[in-house]
């Protein structure tokens, strides 16, 4: 990847914010938030405790999905993103998850990064403008896997497509209500050689029945 810019990730009860300079990039806020939306916004639910989690990968749901946040933060500044999408200006892509054999699996279309940016010229038109991060122009697919291991001990399987094409499994720990790993950078050509995972599990969506 490119140059790069300096983003601070920060976990939360509520999902995960991705902030620069203090201001939120972008944001998977709780279901249950008081902030007004815009109408047709897809949220993401809140995300499950280790407890919760621990219970659902024993006893899993399976006639429906679990909504997901990934979350990738590399020493040098990058950032990735999957999870909650905007329904009304992006393409779909969400993240979310089923259970087969006893793992968690799914795949977004749309996994961005802080270095891939979009130019936004300024209003009304003239000189100027900013570069925006996290490009919806500019997505890679990725494809993951859960599996627990013990109590609040999982292996993440995670397969970049589109250009990055590599592959990575490691050990993740439940804290709070993140999963959270560390494994090699994403890039082949980075400025530094790691890079540590958040991923949130939100509560079961039952699949909509029509008769």
């Amino acid at each position: 990847m490119g140059a790069f810019t300096r983003i601070t990730l920060a976990g939360c009860a509520a999902g995960i914010a991705l902030s620069v300079g203090g201001t939120a990039a972008v944001a998977a806020a709780s279901s249950t938030s008081s902030t007004p939306h815009p109408t047709g916004v897809v949220h993401a639910a809140a995300a499950m405790s280790c407890a919760d989690l621990d219970q659902v990968f024993q006893s899993p749901q399976t006639n429906g999905t679990y909504p997901v946040t990934v979350v990738s933060n590399q020493p040098d500044g990058i950032v990735g993103y999957g999870g909650e999408q905007y329904a009304y200006s992006y393409p779909s892509g969400g993240v979310s998850g089923q259970f087969a054999n006893g793992q968690l699996t799914g795949s977004t279309s749309n996994y961005l990064f802080s270095d891939r940016a979009t130019f936004i010229p300024p209003t009304g038109g003239g000189f100027g403008g900013a570069s925006q991060p996290f490009s919806i122009n500019a997505p890679v697919p990725l494809s993951y896997t859960l599996a627990r291991t013990g109590a609040g001990q999982y292996t993440v399987g995670l397969n970049f497509g589109s250009g990055i094409n590599r592959q990575f499994t490691f050990a993740a720990q439940c804290m709070g209500e993140s999963l959270v790993g560390y494994t090699r950078a994403i890039g082949n050509n980075e400025y530094t050689d790691d890079a540590t995972y958040t991923i949130t599990i939100g509560t079961f969506v039952p699949t909509t029945i029509i008769h």
